[in-house]
């Protein structure tokens, strides 16, 4: 059984840039690294997206992100279009009032997320789970997927 992986998006493999558009709302770029974890991911991982941009389990609202964030310079239209698919291939986990209504206990699962909910946190600890989480936030640090690769390389190998 191949271990779940359930990702954040904002935070995570967006990154907020600290810029405001036009409209008011907080500008994200794609992380470094991005295309090259997600494929890494999805080799070793059964991933879902657990975000607040879609408690429904709906990826339109995943897709949006990624094609209004800032792409890097350095990123091809080819490796861009790779990422657009990898996106949109991954689905997207319902969850109501804290994320961690999108696991089953039973099932061997790891969760990236920036920040948290203090339910699910709660919900975790109740459950001697907590060691399932992994934080982490290109925010604060942009280069964090190589971090957060390296975590979950050591859980990949562990199964």
């Amino acid at each position: 059984m191949t271990t779940k992986l359930y990702l954040d998006v904002d935070g995570v493999v967006l990154r907020r840039t600290g810029t405001v558009t036009a409209r008011g709302s907080t500008e994200f770029e794609i992380a470094n690294g991005a295309l090259a974890f997600l494929s890494w991911c999805v080799e070793n991982f059964d991933c879902r997206w657990l975000t607040a941009r879609s408690h429904e389990g709906e990826i339109a609202e995943v897709d949006r992100a990624f094609r209004h964030a800032v792409r890097s310079r350095d990123m091809s239209e080819q490796e861009y279009a790779e990422l657009k698919v990898l996106v949109g291939g991954i689905p997207v986990a319902r969850w109501g009032a804290m994320k961690a209504e999108a696991f089953v206990e039973e099932e061997s699962f790891i969760w990236v997320d920036d920040n948290p909910d203090e339910r699910s946190l709660d919900w975790l600890a109740r459950r001697g789970l907590g060691d399932r989480l992994v934080v982490a936030s290109t925010d604060q640090d942009p280069t964090n997927l190589t971090s957060i690769w390296v975590v979950l390389g050591d859980c990949a190998t562990a199964d």
